[in-house]
């Protein structure tokens, strides 16, 4: 049964999506404040349902948390419909974004979503290799990015960006077949491409000039642009540094 961190300060809300979450052979995880929410995050948990207007330590700081150890997919509620909040939650490296009041059966159909797409990148059959390019290792079962020996924090939206552009590295990509490929969802539009390419240049930039691999093609949309190579399971940045003095 998928174990699911409901956090809201509306009990009632809490309940409610508890008793979907239910129904749908979901167990749901219930915390009342950002606190409760991180003492109760462990690896077990497979999504976190966040609002972001909480009292005390709200949403966007409880979403920064969480993303310096976990990359589980985290959806946002809000009561705020504006565009600059929406971008703001996705910014801070939520993977979703539903507005309340909602509907809970769009709530749990995304939640499903998100969990079935991490599912089908472990049960993939490339899952046990292990890619890198330059200090990079991309390691796509463990769902981890290592950078001259050291972990990068992606959310699971951003780890399957990452792993799209890598699949069709020197392919000029418009920004609506990436939303259709990545997102699978008519719920975005291609502002939402743009937020999570910003975000994912900005982890994987060497300096401020980088673009971070992914390079703007005008009046189409990216290109990620760097030499793949397949490495063994147990590989490591130093088997990458090796092999580039070589």
């Amino acid at each position: 049964m998928h174990k699911i961190l409901v956090v809201d300060d509306d009990k009632n809300i809490v309940l409610m999506i508890t008793e979907f979450l239910k129904i749908h052979d979901m167990k749901a995880i219930q915390a009342f404040n950002g606190k409760e929410a991180i003492e109760l995050l462990d690896e077990s948990i497979q999504l976190v349902i966040l609002d972001i207007n909480m009292n005390a330590l709200n949403g966007i700081e409880v979403c920064k948390m969480i993303r310096q150890n976990y990359n589980v997919p985290i959806l946002f509620l809000s009561a705020n419909t504006a565009q600059h909040d929406k971008v703001l939650g996705l910014g801070v490296g939520a993977d979703d974004y539903i507005t309340k009041p909602f509907d809970p059966l769009e709530l749990v159909a995304r939640v499903k979503a998100h969990i079935r797409r991490r599912e089908e990148y472990n049960k993939n059959s490339l899952t046990s290799m292990v890619i890198g390019f330059d200090e990079f290792c991309i390691h796509r079962n463990a769902h981890k990015v290592i950078k001259n020996g050291e972990e990068i924090y992606l959310s699971s939206t951003e780890f399957k960006l990452l792993l799209y552009f890598i699949d069709h590295a020197y392919m000029a990509m418009t920004r609506k077949q990436i939303l259709m490929d990545v997102w699978e969802s008519q719920h975005y539009d291609e502002n939402t491409v743009t937020t999570y390419v910003k975000r994912l240049r900005e982890k994987l930039k060497s300096d401020e000039n980088d673009q971070g691999y992914i390079k703007s093609v005008r009046s189409v949309g990216y290109i990620f642009e760097a030499d793949i190579t397949m490495l063994p399971h147990q590989a490591n940045p130093i088997y990458l540094k090796d092999k580039s003095a070589r």
